[in-house]
């Protein structure tokens, strides 16, 4: 299809066919659902009332959980936490949000790690 090679990494391929990955597609279909249920999650402005550079993040409920802390309602706020503060403000507007976040995901990330550590 694209006449590359067999042992060619596929990360700029996907970039260039506009392909997400498997973990894009997972982080896109969370943001997705955090901006169509924003009432379930609870800002940090909420929690306290004091003007702190976080106040755009959500707030991670506290747990000692392993199998919590990896379950979707939590790893939301987590890659919710992780967008720049520019994307965070566009949750309002939910169009420039979904294309701000596709194009980030489009880096075409292989694995959560990979995002969190980018």
């Amino acid at each position: 299809m694209t006449g590359s090679r067999p042992k060619t990494s596929c990360k700029p391929l996907f970039q260039s066919l506009g392909i997400l990955t498997i973990t894009s597609q997972y982080i896109l279909s969370l943001m997705k659902f955090l901006l169509k249920n924003q009432e379930k999650f609870t800002s940090n402005t909420k929690v306290h009332y004091i003007n702190t550079r976080n106040k755009l993040k959500l707030h991670k409920p506290i747990s000692n959980l392993t199998l919590y802390q990896k379950g979707v309602y939590y790893m939301r706020i987590r890659i919710f936490n992780e967008l720049p503060d520019c994307i965070a403000r566009l949750v309002e507007n939910k169009k420039s949000f979904i294309f701000k976040t596709v194009f980030i995901v489009s880096k075409s990330f292989y694995s959560l790690d990979e995002f969190f550590d980018d």
